[in-house]
């Protein structure tokens, strides 16, 4: 760092420094004795001839910021920056930019009295600008002045980061980037050309892959190493096409409305998804108006949590946009998508979940045509008949997915299905619960109306208790073209009212769809070796998912991966009776038709679940020559447990111990009766307890109101 002559040279650490270039130059000057060694040049080495100036009064003016520093040299101009203009209320000043013609004069600004810089009562924070707000001196001392009018778009400030990390202003305003002016030369004037760093090692592909690791909030801070790093930060950022505001929260800052608008207005320009997943106490109305302002190019919005109602000025900025996503808004209705579906609009994908106010009447009041795909899950004022009519106007729909709806929605999902042949994907996800209204609906016309889905590809209908082998049967006949099946906990209940899918059902698939190749038949109860010895016809077969059955054991997945050479993914974790012999068969496939294969396979008899016996069972398989052979291709997973014990066909709920004569036995409830007795009457309590009271009548008492029941006589016990 450069100082004048006549002063004293001091060493400072990083924090003084950043005191220094923030305004605190009184608290330093006054640690050393009053010294004030004011820099002359930025940290690049440039003359510091501009200045920064905040805490501006209300109603501020240039004139007054000339009557104020003219005394002290020639002012080259003066740049005052206007606030955001609020409703019903004129703009007021945040900060200003005051540039000398000579470096001596803005030094004099600088070591001038505080009592010189004050307007209207208010002390102005006055600190040299950064290196890329200076203007730059050639080699022959010339200064190379901006022209006029020429600005560039307001940057995030990453002194303010550092000193205001819980407010609102902390990006709106300082002295390292803003709305204000910044120098228009090239890398190669802003730096030495005789320097040698790493940017002239790294290319540029290197070092955006390398900066895809750093979070965007340490990037806009390390802007302030120079120019030429500034330019390339800048590149980077234009290059970012995906944000999640989920990010932020590792930087501990508080994000608003206010420092969201700041980011997107170096980010928004180039992003195609964002996902507005962060705390929505922090986020207020004004969301929807900065999103659309500042992402014109983008595709997908993802907003979860957020308790905002008007999204309609979304629409009108992105008009790119063709996926809406929204998760847990609690304030969205009908009203708030209804710009979304309009003709002119571009959305195609519209998804809600947990949502207590949407109906589905937007479908109705426009003509959505563009809508391919349609989401609700969660969303238990969903009306039945409402969407029924609505999906009249939609010719082009291919996705729908009515997951957890309320159970009179399932009155009208065969009317739904019968309106919509071509869609490709359907999801019936999440209901288990019978209703009378459910009662209603035939399996007959539940079956009937998969009749007409002749180009579905993705089936969603696990957690379903209402799909049953006759539903599964009719897929098998019609949905020939079927890639993709999840049918998982659909009745894993072996004394469940409905029947559920079993045996029958998987077999009519597995005959009907050569072209699946995922397949998910967990916790099924109705599903045994008969069922799974059919899966070997499936030899496009990718991935299968068979967890939490105790019945099957490994000869039926022996078979499977002897016959499916396209297998990658085995998952079976909680089959109690699948044991190491279906390692051989693994690695003998993996030798015939060389690929990856994940395996899992914690919680079944390959893996010991005593802990004395883990590590040596696990060491005893991992150390087989054929599989160290092979550790690269297959992936054999003993610690990952997917397995959810409570959707298992033998689940049971050890809280009570079931008997089947409906009594306890005497020796726990004995244990029950001294552990109440003991919580009633401890010790904590005995300066509450009166010494005329029979507590040996208290007991009696409990027995006689029916509290303990004891079997066989329980006054013989006590």
């Amino acid at each position: 760092m450069y100082f004048e002559n006549d002063f004293e040279i001091e060493v400072f650490n990083h924090s003084h420094l950043f005191q220094v270039l923030s305004g605190g130059v009184c608290d330093i000057a006054s640690r050393y004795d009053n010294v004030r060694s004011v820099p002359t040049h930025t940290e690049d080495g440039i003359p510091i001839r501009k200045l920064y100036v905040s805490n501006l009064p209300a109603k501020t003016t240039r004139s007054e910021l000339f009557g104020i520093f003219a005394p002290y040299g020639f002012i080259k101009s003066c740049w005052l920056r206007m606030g955001d203009r609020g409703p019903n209320r004129s703009p007021t000043p945040t900060y200003a930019f005051v540039t000398f013609s000579n470096p001596a004069d803005a030094h004099k600004a600088l070591l001038a009295p505080f009592h010189e810089k004050q307007l209207r009562g208010y002390n102005l924070r006055i600190s040299p600008a950064d290196s890329w707000h200076q203007p730059v001196e050639d080699r022959e001392g010339r200064v190379h002045w901006k022209p006029l009018g020429e600005r560039t778009d307001a940057r995030l400030c990453s002194n303010d980061l550092d000193q205001h990390p819980g407010s609102e202003v902390s990006i709106a305003g300082s002295s390292a980037n803003h709305e204000g002016e910044t120098n228009s030369q090239t890398s190669e004037e802003d730096d030495d050309s005789d320097s040698y760093n790493i940017l002239n090692i790294l290319n540029q592909d290197c070092m955006s892959h390398i900066l895809s690791y750093v979070p965007v909030l340490d990037l806009i801070r390390s802007e302030r190493v120079s120019k030429r790093w500034r330019n390339m930060i800048n590149e980077h950022l234009q290059g970012i096409r995906t944000f999640k505001t989920s990010w932020w929260r590792a930087t501990g800052i508080r994000l608003t409305t206010a420092v969201l608008r700041r980011l997107l207005q170096r980010l928004g320009g180039s992003l195609h998804h964002l996902h507005i997943d962060h705390s929505w106490s922090a986020l207020n109305d004004r969301t929807a108006h900065t999103v659309g302002k500042y992402c014109p190019n983008l595709e997908s919005l993802k907003v979860v949590s957020m308790n905002t109602k008007n999204w309609n000025p979304l629409i009108y900025g992105c008009k790119e946009l063709t996926e809406l996503t929204f998760v847990s808004c609690h304030k969205l209705t009908d009203s708030s998508l209804v710009h979304a579906v309009k003709p002119e609009s571009k959305v195609e994908k519209i998804s809600v979940a947990n949502n207590s106010h949407v109906t589905g009447l937007f479908l109705n009041i426009t003509q959505p045509s563009k809508l391919t795909s349609l989401s609700f899950y969660n969303c238990y004022s969903l009306q039945g008949p409402v969407l029924c009519v609505a999906l009249n106007i939609l010719p082009n729909l291919t996705t729908l997915k009515l997951d957890l709806c309320p159970i009179y929605v399932w009155k009208v999902i065969p009317l739904i299905l019968n309106k919509l042949p071509q869609l490709e994907e359907l999801s019936l996800r999440e209901y288990m619960t019978v209703g009378e209204c459910v009662m209603q609906v035939s399996t007959d016309e539940f079956c009937n109306s998969f009749a007409t889905l002749k180009n579905l590809k993705r089936l969603h209908l696990n957690n379903n208790i209402y799909v049953s082998n006759s539903v599964l049967k009719q897929v098998g006949q019609t949905c020939l073209e079927l890639e993709y099946l999840n049918i998982s906990n659909c009745n894993s209940k072996l004394n469940c009212v409905q029947p559920g899918a079993g045996d029958e059902g998987v077999i009519a698939i597995c005959s009907s769809c050569p072209s699946l190749t995922y397949l998910d038949v967990s916790y099924l109860a109705g599903l045994s070796h008969t069922g799974l010895s059919a899966i070997v016809k499936l030899k496009s077969l990718q991935t299968l998912i068979c967890r939490g059955n105790p019945v099957v054991t490994t000869t039926p997945f022996i078979d499977i991966v002897d016959s499916c050479h396209y297998l990658e993914e085995l998952d079976l974790c909680g089959c109690n009776n699948v044991t190491e012999e279906i390692i051989p068969p693994l690695i003998k496939s993996v030798e015939a038709h060389p690929r990856k294969i994940v395996t899992r396979l914690a919680g079944t008899a390959a893996y010991l679940e005593n802990e004395e016996n883990i590590e040596d069972s696990e060491s005893h398989i991992l150390a087989l020559p054929a599989w160290h052979n092979h550790r690269d291709s297959l992936n054999i997973d003993f610690k990952d447990d997917r397995c959810d014990p409570r959707l298992r066909p033998d689940f049971t709920d050890d809280v009570y111990d079931n008997r089947s004569d409906g009594s306890f036995e005497y020796g726990f409830e004995q244990d029950v009766y001294e552990h109440i007795i003991a919580e009633m009457f401890s010790s904590d309590d005995e300066m509450f307890l009166d010494d005329d009271l029979d507590y040996e009548a208290i007991d009696d008492d409990l027995f006689d109101n029916g509290f303990f029941v004891f079997p066989n006589s329980h006054e013989n016990n006590i």
